[in-house]
């Protein structure tokens, strides 16, 4: 299952930070630099940022703060980008929005990303990435998408430490295993979708607080608790299908009113 929600629209180079529109836009040539000397053939819209030009907040991709004075935005989705990823987005250091989804960027995290600290919006989504997850410096994230990758390992190494403002993460289609006991902390999660990947163990017992949660294609067993669902069950979507479940959701899911549920395929509703 596909959760459905809005996303926000939007070699070696010598490393540059600073505090201003002119070192962003020499962060952003760097940039530029980095992926042409990565993607010979067929590049993105990248290749038309102008170091001649005096506003970076012109470019393709770019948004800026209110006033124009400093880079909050990029969105490279979908730009024919492959290889690694570029190590100096940390000295764009009031970065908020980054979307580099729909490429085929390579490799692992790097740790200069952790250092993106203002960052509220990380979508990754639709690469080929891997490496465990380590994503602790990321406080401030409302929306995480790592979808369709190859990322591996525990999940407890990110969560719940990046919980804090996170309404959205998706990181299906992965080869994440072990518990996911871990969103016990994440107050603010609406949507959740571990779909697809290497999850086992017993059910996190918290997702009916949520308003979709996929847990789809896993090896999750045992039953679902009675005690999930409560009086003030917020869930509307949820997929427990391809599971090893030893025993039906119990009756007491009624009590969520609007909840569609998806299972093996049937969709019941209860109302």
């Amino acid at each position: 299952m596909v959760i459905h929600y809005k996303l926000f629209e939007f070699a070696a180079f010598a490393a540059v930070s600073g505090n201003s529109l002119d070192t962003d836009k020499e962060v952003l040539l760097n940039l530029k630099s980095f992926l042409e000397e990565q993607n010979r053939v067929n590049r993105g819209r990248y290749t038309e940022w102008n170091e001649r030009s005096s506003n970076p907040c012109e470019w393709y991709g770019i948004l800026c703060s209110n006033g124009e004075a400093r880079i909050i935005g990029i969105d490279l989705s979908d730009s024919n980008i492959s290889g690694e990823m570029f190590n100096n987005f940390s000295a764009l250091t009031h970065l908020q929005h980054l979307d580099l989804s729909t490429n085929t960027l390579n490799g692992v995290i790097l740790d200069d990303l952790n250092r993106c600290h203002n960052l509220v919006y990380l979508n990754l989504s639709h690469n080929i990435l891997r490496g465990e997850l380590m994503l602790t410096g990321l406080t401030g994230l409302e929306k995480l998408d790592l979808s369709t990758n190859r990322f591996h390992g525990e999940v407890k190494f990110s969560f719940p430490a990046i919980c804090h403002k996170l309404v959205v993460a998706n990181l299906s289609m992965n080869n994440f295993w072990g518990s996911i006991d871990y969103f016990d902390g994440c107050w603010n999660l609406q949507y959740l979708d571990l779909s697809s990947n290497n999850f086992s163990g017993n059910i996190w017992t918290g997702f009916a607080m949520l308003i979709e949660f996929s847990v789809a294609e896993n090896y999750f067993t045992g039953s679902v608790p009675a005690s999930c669902f409560m009086e003030n069950c917020t869930v509307q979507i949820l997929d427990l299908s391809e599971n090893k479940f030893q025993s039906e959701v119990p009756g007491e899911i009624s009590i969520c009113k609007n909840l569609c549920w998806i299972l093996e395929n049937r969709i019941r509703n209860f109302s």
